[in-house]
């Protein structure tokens, strides 16, 4: 079992919680006028440099929850196997469905804008959380819907989830790709109809499928509307 922050960093590309969009953050309180439960991590280049960026789950578990939101986007559930529920929202698309059984680093998402998608005035980032072992609430569950008073809110978050990032760092989660790759294997040689795709994540929205080619693992998963894609993936042997 391998714990993994559910964005990975790459050489080009480096994640961090968001400004102001840490757990329980007083700015974000002052902003929006609610608690915050979670921590969204967005790519230090900003905006919606992220946009797409692949999201894997926290640790080994069992997805008890996935599905879509008007404002909020795409969202899944995992539970671990010691109670804990990692929660994960504003997904654009989602690569997994109820009943899934995942691995820590297994492709779950992709980063999105939330439910309105390139309309939306959203910017780009994760929105992660964990709820604790014993702790069962909806999927779009926003405490601050439900309690007005700040005090009463916070409390509610401090007795229900856990602070994410040291929730993490508990399990020793690893925060790269390369560290992916190095229990994973490194990147196979990979041609998508004639075009290389070795060591990256390729969307094909026309074929209704992401293809993650960044371990030695050859993966293809169908977005959430399906459809039956006739494609090529053939996997080359490795470069001399």
């Amino acid at each position: 079992m391998t714990a993994f922050y559910p964005v990975l960093n790459t050489p080009t590309t480096v994640y961090t919680v968001q400004a102001g969009c840490g757990f329980l953050s007083s700015s974000y309180y002052d902003a929006e006028g609610a608690v915050h439960p979670a921590e969204d991590y967005n790519a230090v280049t900003g905006a919606d440099t992220d946009l797409g960026d692949p999201v894997v789950a926290a640790d080994d578990g069992t997805v008890i929850e996935a599905g879509w939101h008007g404002y909020i986007g795409g969202g899944v559930h995992i539970r671990h196997a010691d109670g804990n529920t990692s929660g994960y929202w504003h997904l654009r698309d989602i690569h997994v469905r109820k009943g899934d059984v995942v691995r820590g680093g297994d492709l779950i998402g992709q980063i999105g804008k939330g439910g309105k998608g390139e309309k939306s005035p959203m910017k780009a980032h994760l929105h992660f959380y964990v709820l604790k072992a014993g702790v069962n609430l909806p999927l779009f569950y926003w405490p601050s819907s439900h309690e007005k008073n700040r005090a009463r809110a916070e409390a509610f978050v401090r007795d229900k989830y856990h602070l994410p990032s040291e929730w993490l760092k508990a399990r020793g989660a690893k925060r790269t790709l390369a560290d992916l790759q190095a229990q994973r294997g490194t990147p196979t040689r990979v041609l998508v109809n004639d075009v290389e795709v070795t060591g990256q994540l390729v969307q094909r929205p026309a074929n209704g499928v992401t293809i993650d080619a960044r371990t030695s693992t050859v993966r293809v998963y169908a977005n959430e509307k399906g459809g039956n894609p006739e494609i090529s993936v053939p996997a080359l042997p490795p470069q001399p």
